[in-house]
């Protein structure tokens, strides 16, 4: 369920659930994420060196996540990374019905970053990222130490380590 919009989360646990019920868990949901979750959230030992590698070479990143575009860059903030990613899309930057695994968060950051989708590498730990990546014409390359632990067949290649991902994209 990683990935999906909520109202898809909801609906996959409650089929019957009314829009009005959709409506108020989202409320909920939100308002235990904003004060728990965010302020919890850590970055996992080595990606803060891999991003400011990554942005000292000169490589464009975007963090593409099905939350919402606020969500994802006060965390970012919070985390003190936001000055190495160049561009924040969340769930809220395209139309409810293109969300994961549908192209259209990586095709809309490849088009606002000015690189072409061959040239472009789709990190993520989800099926449903390796999808997005493909279905953009996107390289994707699969995380081994987040939701999915072990190899999709959607994934170009996999990396098991923050040092062989920020190798895997420095030498490209």
């Amino acid at each position: 369920m990683t990935g999906l919009p909520l109202d898809a989360v909801f609906r996959l646990a409650w089929p019957d659930l009314s829009d009005e019920d959709a409506n108020a868990c989202r409320t909920e949901y939100r308002a235990i994420y904003d004060e728990t979750v965010i302020p919890a959230t850590r970055l996992f030992a080595g990606a803060r060196e891999t991003l400011a590698a990554i942005h000292a070479a000169g490589i464009p990143q975007a963090t593409v996540t099905g939350k919402r575009a606020a969500d994802c860059e006060r965390i970012l903030r919070g985390l003190e990374i936001e000055d190495d990613i160049d561009l924040y899309l969340g769930g809220d930057s395209v139309p409810v019905d293109r969300h994961k695994p549908a192209p259209d968060l990586a095709l809309l950051a490849i088009a606002r970053l000015g690189v072409r989708a061959e040239r472009t590498a789709v990190v993520g730990d989800t099926l449903i990222d390796m999808q997005m990546g493909r279905s953009a014409g996107a390289h994707t390359i699969q995380v081994l130490w987040g939701y999915e632990r072990t190899a999709v067949a959607e994934a170009d290649e996999t990396v098991a380590t923050w040092d062989a991902l920020r190798a895997r994209i420095l030498t490209g």
